[in-house]
C-alpha cells in the first residue's frame, strides 16, 4: 500500500502525471483542438521591420581580413636535405668504427638563429652519472636517411672533453664564488682544535 501512494506522489510530480494518473484526462488532452489564428485586418499595415540597432549592443563587426606571411618566408614542407630537431633531440652519436659514443641532449643556435653545435650527454649508465659535452657542429656529421649522426671521436675521448656548462650554470657557479669570497672565514666549530700552523 505504502508502494502504490509513493508512486502515484511521484507520478503526479511529473508533468504528464496527472494524465497518468486519470484516464480521463488522457482522454481529453488527446483530442485534438484546434485553435484558429487571429483575424489579419487588411486595412491596417504591417508593423515596420526594427531598424537594426546602431550601440554596441547586438551590432556584429566585420572580422579583419588576416594576410599571411609572404610566400618566401614559409616553409610548407620539409626538404630532403633539412633535418628536425625533433629527430635529433634524443638520437644516439656514433663513432667513426660504428660503436655508440652517446645521446644528443641538445642543440645550440647562435642569436641569428645558425645552429653551432649539439651537446651530447656521454657515458654514463642509462643517463645516471652521464656527462655532457659540447661539440662545434662541424665536429657533427648528419646523415638525414637514415638518420644517423657521426662524430670524430671515441667515447673514452668524449668523456676526457672538459664538461660542458650552460649559461645558467656559469651564473650560479660565479654567484657561489662570489658568495665565498665575500663572506668571512667561520671560526672554528666550539671544541674543535684550529689546526697548526709551523
Amino acid at each position: 500500500m505504502m508502494k502504490r501512494m509513493l508512486l502515484a506522489a511521484t507520478l503526479a510530480s511529473l508533468p504528464l502525471g496527472p494524465m497518468l494518473l486519470n484516464p480521463a484526462l488522457a482522454q481529453e488532452s488527446n483530442a485534438t483542438t484546434t485553435i484558429p489564428p487571429a483575424p489579419i485586418d487588411e486595412a491596417q499595415p504591417a508593423a515596420p521591420e526594427p531598424a537594426p540597432s546602431t550601440d554596441s549592443v547586438g551590432t556584429v563587426a566585420a572580422e579583419p581580413v588576416v594576410v599571411p606571411p609572404p610566400s618566401e618566408a614559409v616553409i610548407p614542407a620539409q626538404r630532403a636535405n633539412e633535418v628536425r630537431a625533433e629527430s635529433l633531440i634524443g638520437a644516439t652519436v656514433f663513432s667513426p668504427e660504428g660503436d655508440k659514443v652517446g645521446t644528443v641532449k641538445d642543440i645550440l643556435f647562435d642569436t641569428s638563429g645558425k645552429a653551432t653545435g649539439l651537446v651530447l650527454s656521454v657515458g654514463g649508465i642509462m643517463g645516471l652519472g652521464a656527462k655532457s659535452v659540447g661539440l662545434t657542429w662541424e665536429e657533427v656529421e648528419v646523415q638525414p636517411d637514415p638518420k644517423l649522426l657521426q662524430v670524430k671521436y671515441s667515447e673514452d675521448q668524449l668523456e676526457a672533453a672538459p664538461a660542458f656548462k650552460t649559461q645558467e650554470a656559469q651564473q650560479a657557479e660565479s654567484s657561489a664564488q662570489k658568495l665565498q669570497e665575500e663572506s668571512p672565514a667561520l671560526p672554528p666549530a666550539p671544541g674543535t682544535q684550529a689546526p697548526a700552523t709551523e
